[in-house]
């Protein structure tokens, strides 16, 4: 920007929340740039990784395409395994209650009504309540020893679910469980921010999310091999917690370093270079202060709510799906999806949903790191999918079974859509307290979501289920809003790009770049800070989309 150009963003009214002040100040006055909401300043000690980014700032050092490769691949080697264990471990205890379902947990229980809806529903509201107090845990103190310690928990908790005799007991226990693991998918969406280039975020994000997706596949076998157990001396769905809870980890403890700075496989050299990675998004990269006035960003902000509205839509099904899919296709009604399958059968065959969820979020996260802002694009591209399958599963005929079978097995490209939403709250929020605090509100929808949504599975009215049929029904209309929602983000942030643009001037020089990443390693939003960019597709390549989508869901709707 030139010297005019940040002058006339001091007196630009319309800049958002008078971004352009912040263009000419030194660090120690962006220290002080906080004030603009609360009086809230930075502290120099809470901007996780300031020391080495001072240093390559000193230095002039430019990160080349090899320090990339030789950073990334480190990161690759000894973080993102961690982070695919500890999202594959959550994802194993919530598929426990669907194949717990499946062996007579519910019979042993002497469960009544929709009773075990409540069970599903229970975990949400811990999840629901646990999600930002977990997120200020891992802000405020050690990540591996907060995610180790909540794992050994959580672990613990699904060892005892056997020991539950009554529906009280077993409320409570997935309560608690949904309490400790709501630090998990929160929590590794900011970790990957925090070690990863912008660039890298997508792809490393979906191959850790598509973990649901292996232990999917993990437990349909194990709950298939337990299914051969002859004269079993417990209960069969018992069985499924103690093998499934047992499966926990100690190694986030000793190996799991809170950020770069700190990484004992970095050599001092390579944490520079790692901070300036991470740097050069102009986001930041860890404060550990709490910043009410980054609340408020997040609370006016329409990226944080267009998020949440898609979380809610996406994760009404997904509550039926989750924790009910063995009976989706085990049964058989004459319009709900059930599809006759054995219990056995059913176990494998909702594995092959898992594949299904794996392929495609690999699929996805390769094309947003191979090819520049396709993010809202790939979004678009698995919910239009969600729709189609949700559309085959609701009018093709019933006896169709397989099919029908197929069609379900696509819903779990929903994935793709709510994997990619949070990493455009790594890419694209900055402020660590806003970043925690929105990931946290977007999880909020996905607790709502997966609250209400097994309860349309009403006990008295198997094995029709028939408000089962109009959930499924509903499978089309939440993709749909979901879908809105997503294209109403990637139009806003292209807005907002072309009017920091215009109001601004293009951040084009080395100068303005440097400038920015500063501004974000000294925790300011992005709202304040005048060199971010929104990651976003260009009019050229957003304008097609548009209109593909729009005949897309004239042939649907």
């Amino acid at each position: 920007m030139s010297a005019p150009q940040r002058s006339s963003i001091e007196k630009t009214p319309g800049s958002d929340v008078d971004a352009g002040s912040y263009g000419d100040k030194e660090p120690a006055e962006l220290e002080k740039a906080g004030h603009g909401f609360d009086g809230a300043a930075s502290s120099e000690e809470g901007n996780v990784g300031l020391h080495e980014f001072d240093v390559a700032k000193q230095s002039g050092l430019r990160v080349t395409a090899e320090q990339n490769r030789r950073i990334a691949r480190k990161i690759d080697l000894w973080i993102l395994p961690m982070l695919c264990l500890a999202q594959g471990l959550s994802f194993l205890d919530k598929t426990a209650l669907n194949y717990g379902n499946l062996y007579g947990m519910k019979k042993a229980l002497h469960l009544s009504g929709n009773q075990f809806s409540w069970f599903a529903s229970s975990m949400s509201l811990g999840y629901l309540v646990g999600n930002y107090p977990d997120s200020w845990l891992l802000q405020h103190f050690r990540t591996g020893k907060v995610l180790a310690i909540t794992t050994l928990i959580w672990g613990t908790i699904v060892i005892t679910t056997p020991a539950c005799t009554n529906f009280a007991g077993t409320m409570v226990n997935r309560f608690f469980l949904g309490l400790l693991e709501a630090i998990v998918t929160p929590g590794l969406t900011v970790l990957t921010s925090i070690w990863y280039a912008q660039s890298e975020v997508p792809f490393r994000s979906l191959i850790w999310y598509s973990f649901n997706g292996w232990a999917g596949i993990f437990g349909g076998f194990v709950a298939y091999g337990i299914g051969h157990i002859e004269n079993p001396s417990i209960a069969l769905w018992k069985y499924i917690f103690l093998i499934l809870g047992g499966m926990i980890s100690v190694i986030l403890w000793f190996f799991f370093p809170d950020s770069p700075v700190e990484a004992r496989f970095f050599t001092p050299e390579e944490k520079v270079l790692a901070v300036k990675r991470v740097a050069e998004a102009k986001l930041g990269v860890k404060n550990t202060q709490f910043k009410w006035y980054q609340i408020r960003h997040a609370l006016i902000d329409p990226k944080t709510w267009l998020l949440f509205v898609a979380s809610i839509a996406a994760q009404i099904p997904n509550g039926i799906v989750s924790n009910f899919s063995t009976i989706v296709i085990k049964v058989r009604p004459p319009r709900f999806s059930g599809m006759g399958f054995t219990t056995l059968q059913s176990t494998l065959l909702d594995a092959a949903s898992s594949g299904v969820q794996i392929s495609t979020l690999l699929l996805a996260g390769w094309v947003c790191m191979r090819f520049k802002n396709m993010r809202i694009i790939t979004m678009a591209a698995g919910n239009i999918t969600c729709i189609i399958a949700a559309a085959c599963l609701t009018y093709l005929p019933s006896e169709q079974k397989w099919n029908r079978l197929v069609a379900f097995w696509f819903t779990s490209v929903q994935s793709v859509g709510f994997s990619l939403s949070l990493v455009m709250i790594s890419n694209n929020v900055g402020g660590f307290t806003k970043k925690t605090f929105t990931t946290a509100l977007t999880f909020v929808g996905y607790c709502v979501g997966n609250v209400i949504g097994p309860h349309f599975l009403i006990d008295s009215e198997a094995p029709r289920y028939t408000t089962g049929t109009v959930i499924i029904v509903c499978f089309v209309k939440g993709y749909v809003i979901k879908t809105t929602a997503h294209l109403a983000l990637g139009l806003y942030m292209l807005w907002s790009n072309i009017k920091r643009d215009r109001e601004q001037g293009k951040v084009t020089s080395y100068e303005d770049q440097l400038k920015g990443e500063e501004a974000g390693m000294h925790d300011l939003t992005e709202f304040e800070n005048p060199y971010h960019r929104c990651a976003t597709p260009k009019i050229p390549m957003a304008l097609p989309t548009l209109t593909c989508i729009r005949g897309a869901f004239r042939y649907v709707l």
